[in-house]
């Protein structure tokens, strides 16, 4: 080989693996942009570039953004320590336009469709390992998914929220592993739901819920064990016919979000069966 011709080889290897060192990496803005709305993401600190991530996509609340979640120092901190990709979609208006909301403005399954898509275009994800979570309008999106785009994903959380009405009595998707967590003193999503602009729309009842995926998950009627978790009072529905973990629990708060949930709910999906 010439002096030239190694040069020339030497140029092309660094370009090849500066693209490579790049490919994940969205906007300089840090929106990941798909064709109605944009996602944002935190890699772990840790992370080699290649190894496979396993991915906690989480869902904001009503009001708030991708932004937000991103610029907590807690929800980093977990995908650091967890070696989670840490995946935050934004929601058109600061809402979610799912099946029951007073938003109509986007087709949000179709959205989440094109968010996996361009995710694993960019990161090498693990998806075996991939849990879902949201917070109050944001669980209603975990509800939803765990609904009708179930397979797609491994496990979910919905913290503080469930369907809105008309709820659903069964779901296309079927069994899955989930993880409610809600507040005793919780006003603004109650368990049983409460109606939003003058009746208009209605949160649903979060105790149907964990009913239908008891039915789908085929879990016998009267099994299920008690345990504590932190502040949380538990519900394991155990001997499920579909092999899957559905946890329901409680804490006297309101509608609250605590992080160490997330790390919580990691262990049940994929750590502690």
């Amino acid at each position: 080989m010439d002096r030239l011709t190694g040069i020339l080889a030497l140029f092309g290897f660094l370009l090849t693996a500066s693209a490579d060192a790049a490919a994940g990496e969205c906007a300089p803005d840090g929106l990941c942009r798909v064709s109605t709305g944009y996602y944002m993401v935190h890699a772990p600190a840790r992370w080699d570039g290649k190894e496979p991530l396993p991915a906690l996509i989480h869902f904001h609340g009503y009001r708030e953004s991708a932004a937000d979640m991103l610029a907590r120092e807690d929800l980093r901190a977990f995908a650091d320590l967890k070696g989670v990709l840490l995946v935050v979609p934004h929601g058109e208006g600061n809402t979610w336009s799912h099946p029951g909301s007073p938003s109509s403005l986007r087709d949000e399954f179709a959205f989440v469709d094109s968010v996996l898509e361009d995710l694993k275009k960019r990161y090498p994800v693990d998806q075996k390992r991939l849990l879902v979570s949201g917070f109050s309008q944001g669980a209603a999106m975990v509800w939803n998914l765990a609904c009708h785009r179930g397979e797609k994903f491994s496990a979910f959380l919905a913290i503080a929220g469930t369907f809105w009405l008309p709820q659903p009595e069964t779901c296309p998707s079927g069994a899955q592993t989930l993880v409610q967590i809600h507040g005793l003193a919780d006003r603004t999503v109650p368990l049983e739901g409460r109606p939003i602009r003058n009746g208009a729309f209605r949160q649903g009842d979060v105790r149907r819920a964990i009913g239908m995926m008891r039915r789908l998950n085929a879990c016998p009627v009267d099994s299920s064990r008690a345990y504590r978790e932190g502040a949380l009072a538990c519900e394991r529905i155990d001997g499920c016919t579909s092999g899957k973990v559905l946890d329901f629990c409680l804490h006297p708060g309101g509608h609250d979000f605590d992080p160490a949930w997330l790390d919580f709910a990691w262990r049940v999906a994929f750590e502690a069966r």
